[in-house]
Parts: structure tokens; C-alpha cells; sequence
């Protein structure tokens, strides 16, 4: 995020040599040479924007940046108000005093950053020690992929409100389809919505074991790595001896990619690809695959609906709708009251009221309700549950050990977050300055994106800035993390969205911490509050509203 806040000073500093020439007299070679030393640290942030694995000292020395980068902005931007401020013919007269005291202070602070800005570059040299981001837990990264590791012959509990999806899935893989190579079908959706569940439920249904010859389950992740995908599934398939299985280390990439290609070679084949992020994983893995026996199949299960789209364009995406209020409560009464013993109806009943509540906070979640209703299957007092709701999204952001397969909700989402390119970030970050529920009007968002600078003319096309705007909201529709709400007249445009509470929560936190904006109720407005301020009205100005 860092580097998009740096990035958007950059854009903003240019707009205004070009645009306010005239006001930036006598401080213009300054702003300049500011505008030199942050393209430079800008450079060096994108690596370090990359690996969210950074040292203390690092994560301090990206902070500095930022906020050196936001009192550029606001400088240069008071600067130029003052200018404009005396442009009337008293104000003119005025001026003549005034004018060389304020160029002075304003190029003083410009200076000022500057210096603060090469301290930083001293502190670390030439920055590589960002570059490199040498991490304080080398293996935090891996241990979490681990826990996030899927396994085909892990089956989860059933989940009734899957039936009428798993058929779909079933219908889409069990028809022979016309003889073409890598036939794709692709199951779509926000992170924690039950992809994964679904693509088991489907891999290990008796019907498709019966109709299909040959099987693979691989877990591919935002660290793709071909060889692994190929090494595992000669080690499934061919059930090596330890002799052969020595012969099989050896090998290199590309050679164990021609020994699974000659596997599947003429078989009806299965292969499931869970959690593929970027369209050039399909394209390193594709070559692995291929035509096979007519009816030969691979299984995406993916968050980013244009990677399902780039595999194959001619089988649309099947998409994980939110679970409804019923199927809800069927699931989350499953985890916090396992069993069907007498004791747990009565805990249902006492605590259902409670619990319709705050299940109704997990915005039909299939991942937020079972972290919930694991955690209160915990819990035995009513107190207990009284706590866990007044501050729920906490909870769920916490790992439990007896649910440790799923880690932290928001552990999930932000790994989505961290995926997006670094010009989709504060736009992503900026939706969480609505209120919650908020239906967002497209053409209001694209106007509020372009003015807060976060649009800049794409270099690959003339189109205007609305045109980019739009594009970025479909790109952020296409990665799962906006929803729609109304279309336009004819259907296809977007005319509404809005964004899951849980995501807005993953907004609101992130926004906090890099000094984004924040939101306020009724505090006062005080010199240190982020440049963006969004005001929300309490419940009690609502009802005074409504009284008048």
C-alpha cells in the first residue's frame, strides 16, 4: 500500500507542475527535486509493498515514507491555496509583503522532507535492505500455507445448502462436451465462501469416480510451483518404489511435465487446481495437460473470475452465491450445537436469539459462520455469549485451535487483499468509508475515485478517466471483493455495489493502519486525524432526523 500512497503523491506532484505552473513560482525547482527522491524510494516500495513478511525496522522506514509522502501532498497544496487566495487587487497589495515569507516557508518544508527523505536512503543503502525484506520469521509465510494446505481425502462435514451447487458442478463435469483440449470448468467466489468444500464434495462423489479414469488433486496458492504440482502427482499416480522415487528427484521440471503429460495421454481424466490465483500459473501448468479421452476434465477453483475466463472462455464460471438466512443458521447451529442430544436443542433454543444475531453479522459467510459457531460451541453461559457478540468481528478474527484448518477470517480475505496490483488498493481501501450495508452508486464512486487523484490515463488506451474508473471496478467485481447490486437498463453495466461487512472491516483496518482515512462518530476533528475524514451520523442523529 505504501508504494500506491507514494505512487498517488508522485501523480498528484506532476499534475501540479503542469497544471499550477504559475503558483509554483520560486519553489518549482524544489518541488521537483522532491518529486526526483520519492520516484526513486517509490522504486524500491514495490518490493517491499510484495513481501508482507518485513522486518520491524522495515515496516517503520515504509511508514516514514508514507507519511512523507501525504506531507508533500499538503504542502504543496497549501501552498498553491495561499497563492491563489491573494489574487484580488487589495489582496495583490497585500501580497507584496507576504508573498516572499510564505515561497520562503513553503520551500523551507519542501527542503525539509527532502533531507528526511535521504536520511531514510542513508539508513538503509541505495534501499536495498527493503528490496530484500529480509523477514524476521523466514517461515511464517510457509506455515501458513501449510495450514491453508488442502487434501482430497480431507472431507469436511455436510453442508446441505451445497446440494443444489454440487449437482451443478457434477452436470457441468459428467457431460462430454465437444472434443477440444483443456475443457475447464470453474468454481468462483470470495475467499472463505466454500470453493474448496464444493470441489471436494464433487471430487469424491461416487459418480464421478465411476466416470472418470484417472484423478488429481493439487493445492496451488499465490506461490505456484510447477514442479511440485508434477513431482506430487508422479508420486500419486505411479506409487514409486523407493529406487524409482530417487529416479523421480532427479528430474527436472520440464522432464516430469512430459512424464504426466504421457500419464494422462488417453485417459478420461480429473484434475482439480485448488486456489489457482494468476492466469500465468494455468499458463506454466497448462502444457501438462493433455487432450485426453473425450470427457476429460480440470476443476478450478479460483477467486478471480478472469482467470477462470482466460482458461476457458467458452464455459462461463459457476459463482458461489452468499448462503441465505436458513442455510445460515442450519450450519451455524452444527458447529456451536454438535450432537443431537436433548442438551443441545435446549442450548439452541435459549441461545437462539443471541445467535440469529450474530450470524446474521457474517453476511451468509460459509467461512465466518463455522469460525463462529466453533468458537461458541466453546462457550456455556449466556454472559459468554453476550461478550463474543459485542465485539464479534474480533472473534472471528481470532485462530481456534479446534478450527485451525481455517485460521483467522480475516487471515483469509486480506490474502485477497494483498493480491491486488498496487493502483486497485485505495480504491479497494477508499469503499470502506461507507457506512455498512451502504448501496454504493457507481457513477458517485468513479467521480469520488477520480477526484481523490487515485485515476490516472492508462498508458495502453486513450480512454477517459471514467472509462479506466469502470475498469477498475470490474476488475475488483472480478476478484470477488464487490458485489453487485442493480445493473443499468441494459443489463450487463453496473448501476450499484456494495461490499460484504467483513471486507468492509478488512477496509476500515487497513485504512487505519496506513493512516488511509478514519472514520469518526462524534469526536473532534484534530491536526492528526489521516487527510481523509469520513463522518458517520450515530442512531441518535438519525432519530433526531426523523423527529423533524
Amino acid at each position: 500500500m505504501a508504494e500506491a500512497i507514494v505512487s498517488l503523491a508522485i501523480q498528484r506532484i506532476s499534475d501540479l507542475l503542469i497544471q499550477e505552473a504559475f503558483y509554483l513560482g520560486g519553489v518549482r525547482d524544489k518541488v521537483e527535486r522532491l518529486k526526483a527522491e520519492l520516484e526513486r524510494m517509490n522504486s524500491v516500495l514495490k518490493d517491499a509493498d510484495n513481501n508482507h513478511e518485513q522486518t520491524q525496522l522495515v515496516r517503520t522506514l515504509v511508514r516514514q515514507v508514507r507519511d512523507l509522502a501525504y506531507e508533500s501532498e499538503d504542502v504543496i497544496d497549501s501552498f498553491i491555496l495561499h497563492q491563489v487566495a491573494h489574487q484580488g487587487v487589495i489582496n495583490r497589495f497585500t501580497s507584496i509583503f507576504t508573498k516572499p515569507f510564505h515561497r520562503f516557508k513553503a520551500g523551507k518544508h519542501i527542503k525539509a522532507i527532502q533531507a528526511r527523505l535521504e536520511d531514510i536512503s542513508k539508513t538503509l543503502p541505495a534501499y536495498d535492505h527493503i528490496s530484500r525484506g529480509e523477514s524476521s520469521n523466514p517461515g511464517t509465510r510457509m506455515i501458513q500455507q501449510q495450514l491453508r494446505r488442502t487434501y482430497s481425502h480431507v472431507e469436511e462435514e455436510e453442508d446441505d445448502s451445497l446440494e443444489g451447487m454440487t449437482r451443478k458442478v457434477l452436470a457441468r463435469l459428467m457431460t462430454e462436451e465437444e472434443d477440444r483440449p483443456h475443457i475447464v470448468v470453474s468454481i468462483v467466489g470470495m475467499g472463505g465462501i466454500g470453493k474448496t468444500t464444493l470441489a471436494k464434495k464433487v471430487y469424491n462423489h461416487l459418480d464421478v469416480k465411476r466416470h472418470f479414469h484417472s484423478f488429481f488433486w493439487a493445492f496451488i496458492s499465490q506461490d505456484c510451483k510447477p514442479r511440485e504440482v508434477f513431482y506430487d502427482f508422479l508420486i500419486k499416480v505411479l506409487s514409486p518404489s523407493k529406487k524409482e522415487r530417487e529416479e523421480i528427484d532427479k528430474l527436472k521440471e520440464d522432464e516430469l511435465l512430459k512424464r504426466v503429460f504421457d500419464i494422462l495421454k488417453g485417459k478420461r481424466y480429473l484434475v482439480v487446481l485448488d486456489d489457482i490465483w494468476k492466469e500465468e500459473d494455468w499458463n506454466r501448468l497448462k502444457p501438462a495437460f493433455p487432450r485426453g479421452k473425450k470427457g476429460s476434465k480440470i476443476l478450478f477453483t479460483t477467486r478471480n473470475k478472469n482467470v477462470a475466463l482466460s482458461a476457458d472462455c467458452c464455459n462461463s464460471p459457476i459463482e458461489l452465491p452468499f448462503l441465505t438466512d436458513a442455510d445460515s443458521w442450519r450450519l451455524f447451529k452444527k458447529k456451536a450445537f454438535p450432537g443431537n442430544t436433548t442438551e443441545s436443542e435446549a442450548r439452541s433454543r435459549e441461545f437462539e436469539m443471541l445467535g440469529r444475531e450474530m450470524v446474521s453479522r457474517c453476511g451468509g459467510l460459509p467461512l465466518a459462520i463455522v469460525t463462529l459457531g466453533g468458537l461458541l460451541a466453546t462457550k456455556s453461559s449466556r454472559a459468554e455469549w453476550e461478550m463474543v457478540q459485542r465485539n464479534i468481528h474480533s472473534h472471528l478474527n481470532k485462530v481456534q485451535e479446534q478450527d485451525r484448518q481455517y485460521g483467522a477470517v480475516n487471515g483469509i480475505l486480506v490474502l485477497s487483499y494483498n493480491d491486488l496490483p498496487y493502483y486497485l488498493k485505495p480504491c479497494f481501501l477508499y469503499l470502506g468509508h461507507y457506512p455498512e450495508d451502504w448501496e454504493i452508486s457507481k457513477k458517485e464512486l468513479i467521480r469520488l475515485w477520480i477526484a481523490e487523484a487515485f485515476i490516472s490515463p492508462s498508458s495502453e488506451s486513450e480512454g477517459m478517466l471514467e472509462d479506466v474508473a469502470e475498469g477498475f471496478l470490474e476488475e475488483l467485481i472480478n476478484r470477488c471483493l464487490v458485489q453487485v447490486g442493480k445493473r443499468d437498463h441494459t443489463g450487463k453495466g453496473v448501476k450499484t455495489c456494495h461490499i460484504h461487512d467483513l471486507l468492509r472491516d478488512l477496509c476500515v483496518d487497513k485504512a487505519r493502519e496506513e493512516n488511509f482515512f478514519r472514520i469518526i462518530l462524534d469526536e473532534t476533528l484534530k491536526a492528526s486525524m489521516p487527510g481523509r475524514i469520513a463522518i458517520h451520523p450515530t442512531k441518535r442523529d438519525f432519530d433526531l432526523k426523523v423527529d423533524i
